[in-house]
């Protein structure tokens, strides 16, 4: 999608995914399921930093793999960036399946411990980890969905997500398309409804403090 006010990172474009993958890691240090995950590296006493290195490189090899579908946009202040991509763009892939496909950043840096713990983790947490719903809810049909999207902690407080987010919310209601999102917390819920998001479905699993709350905002014809 080429939307107004947004740029759309292109697979060349390794600087710009760099330093998004390194916004958006550092907001994700705040996200409970990322959290979740990686409090198993405090069995070996991971400091914050390296889990921020980490976290990083998890989102650089995910918005790597998904920027050759037009699947990642920065603001043009580069403020606020977002993971997500219209359906038919993703040209017969699934998240999931791209997903399979990331991890060159994060395997050339992670120990093998590490990346066990992680692996192990992630396993237990299947139960809240569904993150390609979103096309089953919509048939197949298209829709766009958000994996992640964040904004730079210098720009919080000036409307850089509502920015981010409005040609997204302008296209889809155009074209009467579906968005999708999964949120794990109750403050960021309240403000996803702000945004006319509705929780439709929530998933937990009764060894973890945190639950998935699915997420659509219909298009307002």
């Amino acid at each position: 999608m080429k939307l107004p006010g947004l740029i759309t990172v292109s697979p060349d474009q390794t600087d710009l995914l760099k330093e998004t993958a390194d916004m958006m890691g550092e907001s994700f240090m705040e996200e409970n399921w990322f959290i979740t995950w990686l409090s198993a590296l405090d069995a070996i006493n991971t400091p914050y930093e390296r889990k921020l290195e980490l976290i990083r490189a998890v989102f650089l090899d995910d918005l790597s793999v998904h920027a050759p579908y037009q699947g990642v946009y920065v603001l043009e202040d580069k403020s606020a960036a977002c993971g997500g991509y219209l359906y038919s763009d993703l040209q017969g892939h699934t998240h999931s399946e791209l997903d399979t496909k990331a991890g060159k950043a994060l395997l050339s840096i992670a120990t093998q411990e590490e990346l066990d713990l992680l692996q192990q983790q992630d396993a237990k947490m299947q139960a809240i980890s569904d993150f390609d719903w979103a096309r089953v809810h919509a048939q197949e049909t298209d829709h766009i969905y958000f994996f992640a999207w964040a904004v730079d902690k210098n720009a919080r407080g000036t409307h850089a997500l509502t920015r981010l987010v409005t040609p997204f919310f302008e296209k889809a209601d155009d074209e009467g398309l579906n968005c999708y999102l999964e949120c794990y917390a109750d403050r960021l819920q309240s403000m996803y409804e702000h945004l006319g998001f509705e929780v439709i479905d929530v998933l937990s699993d009764p060894q973890f403090d945190v639950t998935e709350r699915r997420m659509v905002r219909y298009p307002k014809r």
